[in-house]
């Protein structure tokens, strides 16, 4: 029977999520958009399942080893890459021009919700985890139920 082994290392794949949480804790405040930022039509079950998936989705990675050696680690660390930029250019918009048709659309608004998946796919194949991306597939549909829920605001 096969079973699971992790096991923590020095080099694991936890040192990928540190350009994405630098971007949110730096640039989250120049977001001033309600429709991004509230909460209010959200209910309390589902911020809790978003925040517990969230914790999940940020630490499960410091278990993933930071190994690309082959060509599936490769095309893991091609898809973190692309999908980090993506995510990053998802937010300017949002800060430079909140007033845009784009900043005002449902894509627009729902972008900085959406395309994390893919950095989190990158990290899944990298650390060759099913797990790490199904817990980060589910944290991406409550993430952007919440920002669903927003939209009315």
């Amino acid at each position: 029977m096969n079973e699971i082994k992790f096991e923590l290392r020095w080099l694991n794949c936890l040192w990928l999520m540190v350009p994405l949480l630098l971007w949110n804790i730096i640039l989250a405040p120049k977001i001033t958009l309600e429709k991004i930022n509230s909460d209010a039509n959200s209910p309390a079950w589902l911020l809790t399942a978003e925040n517990i998936t969230r914790i999940i989705v940020f630490a499960f990675p410091l278990l993933l080893p930071l190994k690309v050696q082959d060509g599936f680690s490769k095309s893991g660390l091609t898809i973190y890459l692309a999908g980090t930029l993506i995510y990053f250019a998802s937010w300017f918009p949002l800060i430079w021009m909140p007033g845009s048709v784009w900043s005002q659309s449902t894509v627009g608004l729902l972008a900085p919700r959406i395309t994390p998946l893919l950095p989190f796919l990158g990290i899944a194949l990298i650390g060759r985890s099913i797990p790490y991306a199904l817990v980060s597939a589910l944290f991406i549909v409550l993430h952007t139920w919440h920002g669903i829920q927003n939209l009315t605001v």
